[in-house]
């Protein structure tokens, strides 16, 4: 694998963490839920509770990181708006 081969394929893998955010988040967080809920003894309250918030909480990040990156590619361009 030459140096562009390798430089395109880690591009692909930094884009690719958002999919991996979006799904382990909430489900990582809703077995820490489930966990909680037999603990103290409620129904799935709390798993369904985390998964949401996992699932925002990703989602929110995401949306940053990609506006950041955005911001930083259209740095100079012409129809940027001044900073």
């Amino acid at each position: 694998m030459n140096t562009s081969q390798r430089s395109e394929f880690q591009q692909g893998v930094n884009r690719s963490t958002g999919s991996y955010e979006l799904v382990f988040s909430p489900v990582i967080l809703s077995l820490l839920g489930l966990w909680l809920d037999r603990t103290v003894g409620t129904t799935a309250l709390f798993a369904v509770l985390f998964a949401i918030l996992g699932f925002i909480g990703s989602a929110i990040l995401i949306y940053f990181r990609y506006s950041a990156e955005m911001a930083e590619h259209e740095k100079g361009r012409p129809w940027a708006k001044p900073s």
